[in-house]
């Protein structure tokens, strides 16, 4: 059931996560972001070297996320990546963000930065969109990567610590037994942030 209004804890107040949840939140969204970015560069290289079926299982896995149009992508081995360039600007600028994110932020600061720096992280990605649309901007593979780079970037301060939140709620709620001592949870929270 969900929690009442009054419940609510707002993502912009400053919350501290234990070190152990920032520092395993961290370290799974780096590994799971890498494993991403290897994937994307494995797919044209096994393609190369005659490995069709894997090489055919990674694309597809990639298709439910972009549109892999050969002109849009970069090139690998004579063979398209498994994203299109912004794509993997994206996919990129996340690893990036997510191996950089503890000497910006640290580990047990986990609170979310206002939403507006989530608008300035995707804006360069939506200038560069938009003018070539109006046709006043040829956007390049490198144009594309870039801007989604820093789209990248930007949201794994969103994601990192909603993830941590994730945790820490489920946690609580393993250890919490009985439902009657719900709401003295929520209130030692609420005090704590």
């Amino acid at each position: 059931m969900p929690e009442p209004v009054s419940n609510y804890i707002p993502q912009c107040v400053t919350r501290e996560a234990s070190r152990g949840a920032g520092v395993s939140a961290w370290l799974v969204v780096s590994a799971v972001a890498l494993a991403g970015v290897g994937l994307i560069f494995s797919a044209p290289l096994l393609a190369a070297s005659g490995r069709t079926t894997l090489s055919f299982v990674v694309y597809r896995a990639f298709a439910a996320l972009c549109h892999q149009l050969p002109e849009r992508s970069f090139e690998l081995a004579g063979h398209p990546l498994a994203v299109c360039a912004r794509c993997a600007g994206i996919f990129a600028g996340f690893a990036a963000g997510a191996l950089l994110h503890p000497l910006a932020r640290g580990f047990r600061r986990m609170d979310a930065p206002r939403r507006v720096w989530l608008a300035v992280a995707v804006l360069p990605t939506t200038i560069d969109f938009a003018l070539h649309v109006a046709g006043l901007w040829p956007n390049t593979h490198w144009s594309r990567a870039l801007t989604g780079a820093l789209a990248g970037a930007g949201l794994v301060f969103y994601v990192l610590p909603g993830l941590v939140q994730i945790a820490e709620n489920r946690r609580a709620a393993r250890g919490a037994g009985d439902e009657e001592s719900r709401p003295a949870r929520l209130e030692e929270r609420r005090a704590a942030a």
